[in-house]
């Protein structure tokens, strides 16, 4: 399935990067939204501190981008959510 997806890391003033997940949950869902389905697949790497967000592209949207624009992603995930 084609998704949205977005890559988040924040950081702080001092230039450290934050280990918590919910500032980057909080901000990835500000990127996406307004875009999407009603399921989301979020997945925070506490490696690289990196937030992962992929919310489901609707058929209407898919229609509405040019061929080859939505892809089937291939990055981790976490467990399917309702969208919150």
């Amino acid at each position: 399935m084609p998704v949205w997806h977005v890559s988040v890391s924040a950081w702080s003033r001092r230039e450290v990067r934050s280990a918590q997940p919910a500032i980057c949950e909080r901000e990835a869902m500000n990127c996406l939204r307004g875009v999407g389905g009603e399921r989301e697949w979020w997945f925070f790497n506490a490696d690289t501190l990196i937030g992962h967000l992929r919310v489901g592209v609707t058929e209407a949207e898919n229609a509405g981008l040019p061929p080859g624009i939505a892809v089937d992603d291939a990055g981790e995930t976490g467990p399917e959510r309702q969208r919150k």
